[in-house]
């Protein structure tokens, strides 16, 4: 099962960025996303869509956790 944390930190590593990075691209801070992706929280409506935008993420992929 991938959860939205490990799906967006592979998103990052995809694109060969550091938390920093990453974060800064997509409007949040370092520890907001480290949050995320460890599963600490859920990305806000305004981080899902900076992904989509930034990275055309599709939001379905995103939370189906079947996949």
């Amino acid at each position: 099962m991938n959860t939205i944390g490990e799906k967006v930190k592979a998103i990052r590593k995809k694109h060969n960025l550091n938390q920093i990075d990453f974060a800064d691209t997509i409007g949040i801070s370092q520890g907001r996303l480290s949050e995320i992706e460890q599963g600490k929280t859920k990305p806000s409506a305004e981080t899902l869509n900076e992904l989509r935008k930034k990275f055309y993420v599709d939001l379905n992929w995103l939370f189906d956790e079947d996949d």
